[in-house]
């Protein structure tokens, strides 16, 4: 596997994935929260700038991409070699928020400093996981994106989507690709 792309939700280990990935196989890593938003936390970037982006990498011979970002995204899809799909319980993935925003808090490294913007943080990250299927009013609708539009995507993907909701299956995907 060249191509990796990850995609799930908020605190689902996406970062930590790709760059373990990226180490293991020399593969330059992309955050796609770097393409979707300047700086990968300020404001949002406009569609074309992500779409060149995006197929600038999807180009390329290898890569490892994450993000939870559907729809502008395709072309990554399209090209990658295996979709993994981390999709652990809402309860894991807050807990993991929680951990890392204090960590980052503690080392003076948060980009998303104060416990109002984690506060707002998590009530976006649960809408992921629990919020319903509706139409995206455009390629850059990711207010739209949530766990139930994630499975209704990746479902054209087929066999090229690996599942991963637990640690079992986490270690399982490691060590078949190691």
């Amino acid at each position: 596997m060249k191509r990796v792309h990850i995609v799930g939700g908020p605190g689902s280990g996406k970062t930590t994935l790709a760059r373990r990935l990226g180490e293991d196989r020399s593969r330059p890593v992309i955050e796609l929260d770097a393409i979707g938003y300047a700086n990968g936390a300020g404001p949002k970037r406009a569609l074309a700038d992500k779409l060149v982006d995006v197929q600038g990498i999807a180009e390329q011979p290898a890569w490892v991409s994450e993000g939870i970002f559907l729809w502008w995204t395709d072309a990554l899809l399209d090209q990658a070699d295996c979709i993994v799909w981390l999709d652990p319980p809402w309860t894991v993935s807050c807990w993991r928020i929680l951990a890392r925003h204090t960590k980052a808090s503690i080392r003076r490294a948060n980009k998303h400093k104060g416990l109002k913007r984690l506060w707002h943080f998590l009530l976006g990250a649960r809408s992921y996981y629990v919020g319903p299927i509706r139409q995206p009013a455009s390629l850059d609708d990711d207010g739209a994106v949530t766990r139930a539009a994630t499975v209704l995507v990746l479902d054209h993907y087929g066999e090229k989507v690996v599942a991963v909701r637990n640690r079992k299956e986490y270690r399982a995907f490691v060590s078949r690709i190691a």
